[in-house]
């Protein structure tokens, strides 16, 4: 009798390799997922700097606006205009209103100028 053996043949798998293979690729996979978040912080940072520069520029042309309107309103014509039509009355600096300076220290009759000192202190 001619007894073979019936076994059926298989395709068996390894499962070290499968591991390996399945650690690469979620390895792989998280490292795609850490890039692309990574590339949509980098757009979003972008998108705030040009607005940032937008405001920025559009802050100095303002400036500028406002620059020359000042200069304009405080030339000497404009006040005069100002003036001439009431908006701006100029009325004298009253006595009260004015500091005095003392006239300044001159030096004594040998050419030396004294510093201020109180009497009682030099005594």
């Amino acid at each position: 009798m001619n007894i073979t053996n019936s076994r059926k043949p298989s395709n068996c798998l390894q499962i070290s390799k499968v591991l390996v293979t399945l650690i690469t690729l979620i390895i792989v996979g998280v490292a795609a997922v850490f890039y692309v978040s990574l590339k949509i912080e980098q757009h979003a940072l972008g998108e705030h700097v040009r607005e940032s520069e937008r405001l920025v520029r559009e802050l100095r042309s303002q400036n500028q606006d406002l620059t020359s309107r000042i200069a304009s309103l405080s030339s000497r014509v404009a006040l005069r205009s100002r003036i001439d039509s009431g908006f701006v009355a100029l009325i004298p600096v009253q006595n009260t209103a004015i500091a005095r300076l003392t006239p300044p220290a001159v030096a004594t009759a040998d050419g030396v100028l004294r510093t201020a000192a109180n009497q009682s202190v030099i005594q």
